[in-house]
C-alpha cells in the first residue's frame, strides 16, 4: 500500500513536470510570437514604379523654384507624356517646410515626380559629412511633407567615392554606415520612402584618400555593412559619356551612357538578388557652347542627336524608371557647358530662344502618359445622414469632405461620392464633382445628396468617394438611420400681466435640418393645437423660439421624439420700450388694460 502511494505521488510529480514543461513551451512560443509582432520589421516601398505606366523622361534641377519646374514640365511631359521626373537637391540648411511644401504642391499641379537628393553643407571646396543623428532630422523633415506621389524617392548624398563629396576623405565604411542608418530612419518613419543610393563616379581612379575606384568602394561598403545594397529600393546611376563627358553614344561598358548596365552586373557579383529598378539621375554631354565657346566638346546640335540616340537605344530598357540629364539651367562655371538653357551671351546670337537645340530635341521625342500611384484620401469634416428620419420625407444633405491625400480631385478622372450600400433603398444617387472644379490637398468640398425616407425600417448607408472606377484609399463612411413616425408639437405659453393668452405667435426652429419659422395660434389658456412637424428629426435636439410682437422672445432647447412633444415656453414678458412709440400697443401691454 505504501509503495502504491509513493508510485502515485511519483506519477503526479511526473505529470506536474510534464505540465510545467508544456506550459513553459507555450509561454516561450507566445513570447516569440509577441516579439515577431512588436519588433520593427524591414519595410520597403509599396509600389514598384515599373508596375504602372511610367514616363521615364526627366531633367536635373538646381533650384526648387517655379522658374525651373515650369520649363521642366514643358520638357518632360511633352509629346504625349505625363508625370515625368526631376532630380532636385536639398541641403541640410534648407530644411524649410513651407518652401518645400509649396514646391511639391507646384510639382503636383504640373504632374512632376521628384527625386530628392540629400546634401549636407559645403565647407570650402568640399561637402561636409552628415552630423551624428542627421538621418533622423532628414526623416522628420521629409515625412512632414505631402509628396506628389505615393513613392517618395530619396537618394542618399552624392558620389561618396570622391573625397570632395564626403568630408574631404574617401571612406566607404562611414558612407555604408550612414546609408544604413538613413534607410532605417526613413523606413521607420514611413514605408512609402523609396530609398536610393548616392550615385557613384564610375570613372574615378583608385587614388585614396582623394578618389576610389567604384567597384573597390562598393566592395568595401558591403564588407562594412553586409547586405547594404539589398536594403535599397532602387539603384541610382551616374551614366556619363566619358572621357571628359564627351564620349560616343555608341560606347558600351563602364564610363559610358551604359554604365548603369555595368553596375547591375557588379551588384549581382556582390550577391545582390534584387532586380533593383534603375534611376539615371545624372548623365549627359558637355557641349561647346557656354560662357566661353570650347571646340573640344561637340556643339549643341550634335549633342541633341546624341540624346535622341541615347533615349532610343542605350536608355530604351524596361528596367529604367527615370533619366534626368544634368542639367536644365546653370549659368556659371563649371556647369555652363552642361546647361540646356543658353547663357546670356548665346541668347544674343543665332536666335532668341532661351534654350539650346537639346531642349526641343528631347521635347519632341515621343513619351508615355505616366500613371504613378497617388494616395486618394478624404475626411468627412461636416454633415451626416440623420440617425432618424420621418417616413415619406425628402431630405437634402450636405456632406463636406477634406482632401487629405496626395491627388488633386478631378485632375485625372472624375471624382464622385457614391453609395456603396443603402443607396437604392433610400433613393441616394452618386453625386459628381463639377468638371471645372479641382480640389487640392487641404481644400474642402460639399457634396449635396438627396434622400427619400421609405415607410419603415432601419437602414445602413455606406458611402465612399471614387476617382473613376477606383475607390479612395481612405475608409468608407457609414451611417445607420431608422424611419420613425413624425414629431408632433404642442406649444404652451402665457403673457405677462394677461389672463387671455389667445392670439397669433411665431414659432422659430433651428437645428440639424436648418432654420424654419411658422405661424401658430394659442387659445385663451395659451395652448396650441397639436402640430405635425414632419420636418423635425425624431431624437434630435432643436432650438425653439416663441415670438409675439411687443413681447420678449422666449427660447428653449429641447430634444424631440416621435409622437407628441410639449414645448412649454413659460411666460413671455412685455417689451415696453419698443411699444412706447405705439401708444395703442403700449396701452394693451399694461396690467390694467381690458385684456
Amino acid at each position: 500500500m505504501e509503495v502504491k502511494i509513493q508510485n502515485s505521488k511519483f506519477k503526479n510529480s511526473i505529470q506536474k513536470l510534464k505540465f510545467l514543461k508544456t506550459f513553459k513551451f507555450f509561454l516561450v512560443l507566445l513570447t516569440f510570437n509577441f516579439l515577431l509582432l512588436t519588433l520593427p520589421t524591414p519595410a520597403y516601398a509599396i509600389t514598384d514604379p515599373l508596375s504602372v505606366v511610367n514616363n521615364k523622361f526627366g531633367i536635373h534641377l538646381i533650384q526648387a523654384a517655379v522658374e525651373e519646374s515650369s520649363p521642366a514640365a514643358d520638357l518632360v511631359n511633352s509629346s504625349g507624356g505625363d508625370w515625368g521626373y526631376i532630380t532636385v537637391l536639398v541641403e541640410s540648411k534648407d530644411r524649410n517646410h513651407g518652401k518645400w511644401q509649396e514646391f511639391f504642391n507646384d510639382l503636383r499641379k504640373r504632374h512632376i515626380i521628384p527625386i530628392v537628393r540629400l546634401a549636407t553643407q559645403p565647407d570650402g571646396n568640399f561637402w561636409k559629412r552628415p552630423y551624428e543623428g542627421e538621418e533622423q532630422a532628414w526623416a522628420d523633415f521629409l515625412d512632414a511633407l505631402n509628396w506628389p506621389t505615393k513613392n517618395r524617392y530619396v537618394t542618399i548624398y552624392n558620389e561618396p567615392n570622391h573625397a570632395t563629396e564626403w568630408g574631404n576623405l574617401v571612406d566607404a565604411k562611414s558612407y555604408a554606415e550612414i546609408l544604413d542608418k538613413t534607410i532605417t530612419a526613413l523606413k521607420n518613419k514611413n514605408r512609402d520612402f523609396f530609398v536610393l543610393n548616392g550615385g557613384f563616379d564610375a570613372s574615378a581612379p583608385s587614388k585614396p584618400p582623394f578618389h576610389e575606384d567604384q567597384l573597390v568602394f562598393m566592395k568595401q561598403m558591403n564588407e562594412a555593412v553586409s547586405g547594404i545594397f539589398e536594403k535599397l529600393d532602387g539603384w541610382v546611376s551616374h551614366s556619363y559619356p566619358n572621357p571628359e563627358f564627351a564620349g560616343s553614344p555608341d560606347a558600351v561598358g563602364r564610363g559610358t551612357i551604359r554604365t548603369w548596365f555595368w553596375e547591375i552586373q557588379q551588384l549581382k557579383n556582390l550577391g545582390v538578388s534584387k532586380n533593383l529598378p534603375i534611376f539615371i539621375t545624372e548623365t549627359g554631354w558637355k557641349h561647346a557652347e557656354g560662357l566661353n565657346y570650347n571646340s573640344y566638346f561637340p556643339d549643341t546640335d550634335t549633342v541633341s542627336k546624341y540624346y535622341q540616340q541615347a533615349f532610343n537605344s542605350a536608355w530604351n530598357n524596361n528596367r529604367i524608371v527615370a533619366i534626368t540629364p544634368f542639367l536644365l539651367n546653370y549659368q556659371e562655371a563649371p556647369f555652363d557647358h552642361f546647361s540646356f538653357k543658353k547663357s546670356n551671351k548665346d541668347k544674343q546670337s543665332k536666335d532668341s530662344s532661351d534654350y539650346y537645340s537639346i531642349y526641343p530635341a528631347i521635347q519632341n521625342l515621343s513619351k508615355t502618359k505616366g500613371k504613378p500611384v497617388q494616395q486618394t484620401e478624404a475626411e468627412l469634416v461636416k454633415g451626416e445622414i440623420y440617425s432618424s428620419i420621418v417616413s415619406g420625407e425628402v431630405y437634402n444633405i450636405a456632406l463636406t469632405f477634406k482632401n487629405t491625400g496626395q491627388s488633386i480631385w478631378n485632375d485625372r478622372d472624375p471624382v464622385r461620392l457614391m453609395p456603396l450600400t443603402g443607396g437604392k433603398e433610400l433613393g441616394i444617387e452618386a453625386v459628381e464633382l463639377p468638371k471645372d472644379k479641382k480640389i487640392e490637398p487641404g481644400q474642402q468640398y460639399s457634396f449635396e445628396l438627396n434622400m427619400k425616407a421609405p415607410e419603415s425600417g432601419v437602414y445602413t448607408i455606406t458611402l465612399n468617394l471614387k476617382e473613376g472606377d477606383k475607390q479612395f484609399s481612405s475608409s468608407p463612411i457609414q451611417f445607420t438611420t431608422e424611419v420613425k413616425s413624425p414629431v408632433v408639437l404642442k406649444v404652451m405659453g402665457v403673457l405677462g400681466w394677461k389672463k387671455d393668452f389667445s392670439g397669433d405667435y411665431i414659432l422659430k426652429i433651428k437645428g440639424a435640418t436648418g432654420e424654419s419659422a411658422q405661424n401658430i395660434i394659442l387659445n385663451k389658456k395659451g395652448i396650441s393645437k397639436e402640430i405635425e412637424a414632419r420636418y423635425l428629426l425624431p431624437d434630435y435636439s432643436f432650438k425653439f423660439s416663441l415670438e409675439k410682437p411687443y413681447y420678449v422672445t422666449q427660447t428653449i432647447n429641447q430634444q424631440v421624439y416621435a409622437g407628441v412633444n410639449t414645448l412649454n415656453f413659460g411666460t413671455l414678458q412685455p417689451d415696453l420700450l419698443p411699444a412706447i412709440l405705439n401708444p395703442a400697443q403700449f396701452w394693451q401691454l399694461l396690467p390694467f388694460s381690458n385684456k
